[in-house]
């Protein structure tokens, strides 16, 4: 008797990409792989159509290399994920999260880093065109419901942090600095995956064992053996 019974099937956007792996056994498995949040076109749509058909007990496995896009897409996956799999979806950052990109990853239930993932966070950006007041209506509008969806993310920084995120400026972390704020729940080193307080642990032993030298040092060491 064949226990493992596996069918595939893939639909393709222009930046994204949706798998599904579907097993007797276990439950559906759904790997959405992420890039730049700009596909509004008709194979964007049939992935978010797939997805919301989806059973209850399915999987959504997210694999994010972004460095951003538009914020109205990343609201779709992210109501995707609240209203849909808010306690099936991992994420994994393969390597940056950026933008809509990091605004999407802390929004999975379990988040998964490797030891050189990065993520960046920073306020949106946009511009106008039209009449000055309904520019300003628009812009006041704008200000509140977008920056109101934006917060989520207040939970990880600190007060005076989130204020200078909001004037302009772009933060930056790498994957112990992930950990450390519980912005990553888990990570993966040499294939095994830990939880975020052993993982901090693993992580600054990997990092002390992998410590890449500088140009300088490596042309001082060649030096040191040529003489």
């Amino acid at each position: 008797m064949k226990v493992n019974n596996e069918q595939k099937s893939n639909i393709k956007a222009d930046n994204h990409s949706l798998f599904k792996n579907e097993e007797k056994i276990i439950k559906n498995k759904y790997r959405f792989f992420i890039g730049m949040f700009n596909n509004q076109t008709p194979d964007f749509h049939n992935i978010l159509n797939e997805l919301y058909n989806a059973d209850d007990k399915s999987i959504l496995e997210l694999r994010i290399m972004s460095p951003g896009g538009l914020v109205v897409e990343c609201q779709q996956i992210v109501n995707l994920l609240e209203n849909k799999f808010k306690e099936n979806s991992i994420a994994y950052i393969e390597s940056h999260a950026s933008s809509a990109g990091a605004f999407t990853f802390i929004r999975a239930n379990k988040r998964v880093i490797y030891w050189n993932s990065r993520i960046m966070f920073h306020n949106y950006s946009g511009g106008y065109v039209g009449k000055y007041k309904d520019m300003k209506d628009r812009f006041e509008f704008d200000e509140k419901h977008i920056l109101n969806f934006l917060g989520y993310a207040k939970r990880f920084f600190t007060k005076k942090e989130w204020k200078e995120l909001i004037n302009g400026k772009d933060f930056w972390f790498d994957a112990k600095e992930m950990l450390k704020r519980g912005i990553a729940t888990h990570i993966i080193l040499n294939g095994k995956e830990y939880d975020r307080k052993k993982g901090l642990k693993k992580l600054k032993k990997f990092l002390k064992k992998n410590k890449e030298i500088s140009l300088d040092d490596y042309l001082k060491s060649i030096e040191e053996k040529e003489n």
